[in-house]
């Protein structure tokens, strides 16, 4: 039995991530889990406590950020296939409706990673959501994205404004997203009440005009053991360390790479807002790592190398897995 802290993010107000591309009319689809550590890390320098960042992000793991409604959490899918059927449903459209799930319910993703089969009804599926349950009735999602026309109004004189669309996310009143902590003690003291202050701020883009911000409960959630599990799903992106490679066999594993990069816009010096980080590539959530021992990550720093000023700070990412045990042979 493994037990692990929830932080709900809620009474979220829209939000939009960016993809690190010169564009705004697509948001991204999940908040990174290297995007929370490194959100809560910039707020701790904010209130002058910058001395030991990278020893800060080293003391814990986050999952990323996932959707719930209610009390009904949800899980990404486990990358590769997934031992689901549909009931009363051709095999073809049974096959194409199982390969478009983005997201299972908490129930009955712990049943697959303890190598069980799922059986549902068609109903059961709803706009790549995995319900458990009756589920006959109409389903609103957790969220959903609409796209606005805005206007760039230029700085130089003269200058035509240019229209451009952006890319919000709405949650509705009783939903919002939700990651999971390993850390216990004064140190989940210290997470929870960063997060509180990243609520009152923002995440993502437009946090000025009120984008990304959110309150904040927590939970506890307990995972049970998984009979013969010879893998691990992780939960979070993930950048293996240099010692993980001789534990990971990587032929009978199924994972899918996520770049990772974007500008330093969340810098507090104004003038690197423009500047691209350097990238790297991440195994994305859901990844499964057939492996023989405890998996580390690392932090890497993404701050350009190209440019020379005083003023240049690291840009730490975690990559540190947040992972739990699943039974690879039964999926």
């Amino acid at each position: 039995m493994a037990t692990y802290t929830i932080i709900k993010l809620k009474e979220m107000s829209p939000l939009h991530m960016g993809t690190g591309k010169e564009n705004y009319d697509f948001s991204a689809s999940i908040l990174h889990s290297d995007t929370l550590s490194a959100a809560l890390a910039a707020m701790r320098v904010r209130l002058g406590r910058s001395a030991d960042v990278a020893d800060f992000m080293d003391s814990f793991t986050l999952t990323s950020a996932f959707p719930y409604m209610g009390n009904r959490y949800f899980l990404p899918r486990p990358c590769g296939r997934v031992a689901v059927s549909i009931n009363d449903c051709d095999e073809y459209v049974s096959r194409k409706k199982i390969k478009g799930i983005r997201f299972i319910e908490s129930t009955l993703w712990n049943q697959l990673a303890e190598g069980k089969k799922v059986s549902v009804g068609v109903d059961s599926l709803k706009d790549g959501f995995l319900l458990a349950g009756n589920n006959k009735g109409r389903f609103e999602q957790p969220y959903k994205a609409s796209v606005n026309q805005r206007v760039s109004i230029p700085r130089e004189d003269g200058a035509d404004a240019e229209p451009f669309f952006f890319d919000w996310t709405y949650f509705r009143h009783d939903a919002g997203l939700y990651c999971l902590t390993d850390a216990e003690g004064a140190l989940l003291d210290e997470i929870v009440s960063l997060f509180e202050v990243l609520g009152e701020y923002g995440i993502g883009t437009d946090k000025n005009v009120g984008g990304g911000k959110f309150t904040v409960e927590t939970d506890k959630v307990t995972f049970s053991e998984v009979p013969n599990a010879d893998a691990v799903v992780s939960l979070s992106l993930y950048i293996p360390h240099e010692e993980d490679m001789s534990l990971i066999n990587l032929s009978e594993s199924h994972f899918e790479l996520v770049q990772r990069g974007g500008y330093m816009a969340g810098s507090e010096e104004n003038d690197f807002w423009h500047l691209r980080k350097k990238s790297i590539y991440a195994l994305g959530v859901g990844a499964i790592i057939k492996t023989s021992g405890k998996l580390k990550g690392k932090i890497v720093d993404l701050r350009p190398t190209e440019y020379n000023d005083e003023r240049m700070h690291p840009v730490y990412r975690s990559g540190k897995p947040f992972v739990l045990p699943i039974n690879i042979e039964a999926l």
